[in-house]
């Protein structure tokens, strides 16, 4: 049975990150070990699957169809930098996503409860928008928390409308590309 890599999400064009991204990559390229993101792949990610069949792809696709690949309309705004677990452990390195009227959550209760309906348990983590730049896979601590915090109030742009897709993750040698299904 042909399967999947896939998850529900947007892809992020930032214009104005390019010289940002340039510039963060210089700060803290002897900081933290990693593979970059590219560019390409900057997205917000709604909703994880992972591998699924094409049966219940197919399933997901006409439950999400109301909002797939349709324009909405919303202020983000990309603020800051952070990382999860959190500062002091970090594991994945990210730009801050503001979404002050509350769209995004809302897509992102609305797609949770149709993938529920379809038999996928509820996410147990928060939803915390962001555009991952690194996974993490080594990091000096206090230099890294330092750096980071002199990021805390940079705006590198924003974004008036968002597309709701779902996404298929191809995993390379040369790391992971992001295309959306139609």
């Amino acid at each position: 049975m042909l399967k999947k890599r896939v998850f529900i999400g947007s892809f992020i064009n930032i214009p104005s990150f390019k010289k940002h991204y340039t510039q963060i990559k210089k700060d803290f390229g002897g900081i933290i070990s990693g593979r970059w993101i590219h560019e390409r792949n900057f997205h917000i990610t709604f909703r994880f699957i992972g591998e699924i069949e094409t049966e219940k792809l197919c399933l997901i696709k006409q439950s999400l169809n109301p909002v797939l690949n349709k324009k909405i309309s919303t202020e983000i705004n990309f603020t800051g930098l952070g990382a999860f677990p959190d500062i002091t452990r970090p594991r994945v390195f990210f730009i801050n996503v503001v979404d002050k009227e509350g769209v995004l959550n809302e897509i992102y209760t609305s797609i949770n409860s149709k993938l529920n309906n379809l038999g996928f348990k509820n996410e147990l983590k928060p939803f915390k928008p962001h555009i991952t730049l690194k996974r993490i896979k080594g990091y000096n601590s206090s230099k890294f928390a330092e750096k980071i915090n002199r990021y805390r109030d940079i705006s590198f742009g924003s974004q008036q409308e968002i597309e709701i897709n779902i996404i298929e993750s191809i995993l390379t040698p040369k790391g992971a590309y992001y295309k959306k299904l139609e």
